[in-house]
């Protein structure tokens, strides 16, 4: 019940919103199995945590250093030693941080892990997003006990399964040190994301140069296990002319330029699926596809149907046919038209679905570990969850549709022609013709322009007729009783 009390709490939080810059804390383990850390001189731990802030912290960053261990009723855990930037006043904090004890006796503190991500996340983060930068040597104290190892089971569990912490990784650092009472080889740091926006962050802070600095090896992706599983690296295009296919700068978002006149083509890709959930083993997956774009989603043909053995970073090829069967824009709209021949973009993305998902400890992390941590055996927080069944990998396509130049010179050469009879029809209209009439049996010449009519007067003066002409010869609109008014040919 204290578990899910805990959990309650920490999916409620993320409720509160944050009008503060990222934050992050650096939770230092110092109970027991730690002693070695703070004892040989050798030791790099404290130096590793000082440079560790210096690469994870950017302009407007909080940062937050603690120690923590168990709390007892003479032990309060974790500690809030500094809450800043990164200065010199961090690294006299981070320094002063020595091994715990239970209380007044020799006793060395226990540890409770699930205590000091809970009270950092309602303490030092005020419920708002942030990432939980923890370091440990994976063990805890002296004299375990059966409550000390449910709590451990407690931890894993809410490093895999608590919706508000939405990635988790670990960083396996080898470090040998030997104190007066145990020795150690190894030190995990563990980065939980609490919240969306945190996710993100740690997501871009990891790929970055800068981080790679301190935190030299890949670290392995704990959570999630059910999203971004693989990426398509393109290789060629099948049964595709006109068509080509590349991959962004991204390393995931997928471009397709294809030169279309009125057809609507089916493009075979044959792409390399590259397993991304290191350290993890994809031992057998039955692979879907779909595509999706503004409205609009159907299946796709995928081959193989299954992928197996797949290590990560290690990869597979496949070939994703993808029928055009959105609709494209004609050639002779007027969208089209606008961009004077040039390229129409159609955002899209396609979806690898992996379901019967059964991932595996890659053996040559588990090697890896084994020679960071002698003797220990594989911690079963590495052990995917049960639930870890299917994932989604959402790639970005933007299909870039290349129409040809003639439509749009057929266009303005219609446009042109049109503006040309427009201008012939204007000064036509404008020009003025004489023509021959017989008023009361008198011949007289008159001169119109198109589109227009002039009054007929006797030899008094007086208006006895109304000739009109359109765009040919006059017509008589109008005669007054007793005179006679004709157009002579």
């Amino acid at each position: 019940m204290r578990l899910q009390r805990i959990l309650a709490v920490l999916a409620a939080a993320l409720c509160v919103d944050s009008a503060i810059a990222m934050q992050q804390a650096l939770l230092i383990q110092n109970s027991g199995w730690m002693e070695p850390f703070y004892t040989d001189t050798s030791s790099q731990l404290k130096p590793l945590v000082y440079a560790a802030a210096g690469v994870i912290a950017e302009k407007g960053d909080v940062i937050s250093v603690l120690s923590f261990n168990q709390s007892t009723k003479e032990n309060n855990s974790p500690s809030l030693l500094f809450q800043g930037s990164v200065s010199e006043e961090m690294r006299q904090a981070i320094n002063g941080i020595n091994v715990a004890r239970k209380g007044a006796g020799k006793a060395l503190a226990d540890t409770d892990f699930n205590e000091a991500v809970f009270k950092t996340i309602v303490g030092a983060f005020k419920k708002s997003p942030g990432i939980l930068w923890i370091f440990t040597n994976n063990k805890n104290s002296p004299n375990n006990s059966s409550e000390t190892a449910e709590r451990n089971r407690e931890f894993y569990k809410l490093i895999h399964s608590e919706p508000s912490i939405t990635r988790s990784l670990a960083f396996p650092l080898s470090m040998p040190v030997k104190g007066s009472a145990y020795s150690a080889s190894g030190l995990m740091i563990y980065a939980l994301a609490y919240g969306a926006e945190a996710d993100q962050h740690l997501q871009r802070l990891v790929a970055s140069n800068k981080i790679k600095t301190v935190l030299t090896q890949q670290p392995a992706q704990l959570k999630p296990l059910d999203r971004e599983a693989v990426r398509l690296v393109p290789k060629s295009l099948v049964n595709a002319p006109n068509t080509s296919a590349s991959l962004g700068d991204d390393g995931r978002t997928l471009f397709l330029d294809i030169d279309i006149s009125s057809h609507k083509p089916a493009v075979q890709l044959v792409a390399a699926m590259e397993n991304m959930f290191y350290p993890y083993t994809l031992n057998n997956a039955n692979i879907s596809a779909k595509i999706a774009g503004n409205g609009w989603e159907y299946d796709l043909p995928v081959s193989p149907q299954a992928v197996q053995s797949l290590k990560p970073a290690e990869s597979s090829e496949v070939v994703v046919t993808i029928p055009l069967n959105v609709e494209l824009p004609n050639p002779w709209s007027p969208s089209v038209l606008l961009e004077l021949g040039k390229r129409v973009v159609i955002p899209s993305k396609i979806g690898i679905r992996l379901d019967g998902q059964q991932l595996k400890v890659n053996d040559d992390f588990i090697a890896r570990l084994g020679r960071t941590f002698p003797g220990d055996p594989l911690p079963d927080v590495f052990l995917p969850p049960q639930e870890a069944k299917s994932s989604l990998a959402e790639i970005p396509l933007l299909i870039r549709i290349n129409y040809p130049l003639y439509p749009l010179i057929v266009s303005m050469a219609g446009v042109l022609a049109l503006v040309g009879a427009f201008i012939f029809m204007l000064k036509r209209s404008r020009a003025v013709a004489t023509f021959s009439i017989s008023v009361d049996g008198v011949p007289r010449r008159v001169s119109l322009s198109a589109f227009s009519s002039i009054p007929i007067f006797d030899g008094s003066g007086k208006e006895i007729a109304r000739i009109g002409r359109k765009s040919g010869a006059p017509t008589v609109e109008s005669v007054q009783e007793g005179h006679s008014v004709s157009i002579l040919a």
